[in-house]
């Protein structure tokens, strides 16, 4: 199993602890001037502008940043390892889904919600940024990609008979291992 999250801000833990840090100082630094605002002009209006303002940082951030989504490849059925508090091989891990299947999810913070799953005799092609399909277009479209959609992979499958587009924004080693799928490796447990 390969796993790996998006979110809009493409951030890191160290463009996380600035945006903190930045976000903190501006708190204070507009504070200040919204009470000294207060006290000259004698009004509370500056108040509500902050308290606005906060929430749509609050808002942005949380848009920006907090959710995002997340793609699992179940690649390989998952393999025994040694434990030496048994002194065995144990098989520590078991998957929820089939060897062969993408699991597309959105996620607040680290909590996720399945959105879609997708086995890979279902799928029709992967595209990168800027190809177009050959076939007719699709039935459905499904944007979870945390870019413009001229900028994300397309994903194209059918499900129940319908010819369905996921639009998403991989690593190139998670497009490996969806290629690796897709082709029936031999890595791939085919009876799964």
């Amino acid at each position: 199993m390969f796993q790996e999250s998006v979110d809009r801000s493409h951030g890191s833990s160290k463009s996380d602890l600035i945006l903190f840090l930045v976000l903190i100082a501006a708190f204070f630094t507009v504070g200040a001037i919204v009470f000294w605002l207060e006290n000259k002009f004698g009004s509370s209006i500056p108040r509500y502008v902050f308290i606005a303002a906060v929430l749509a940082a609050l808002y942005l951030v949380y848009r920006l940043r907090i959710v995002g989504y997340r793609y699992t490849v179940f690649y390989e059925a998952p393999k025994p390892v040694y434990d030496a508090r048994f002194d065995d091989m144990m098989l520590h891990e078991d998957y929820p889904y089939p060897v062969g299947t993408v699991v597309f999810e959105r996620i607040v913070s680290a909590k996720g919600t399945v959105l879609l799953t997708v086995d890979r005799s279902e799928i029709e092609c992967l595209l990168k940024p800027g190809e177009t399909s050959p076939g007719p277009s699709p039935d459905a479209v499904y944007n979870f990609a945390c870019r413009k959609a001229e900028q994300a992979h397309s994903l194209f499958f059918r499900k129940d008979g319908r010819l369905v587009l996921v639009l998403f924004d991989p690593s190139e080693e998670f497009l490996g291992y969806v290629g690796r799928i897709m082709a029936g490796s031999d890595d791939v447990d085919q009876n799964e």
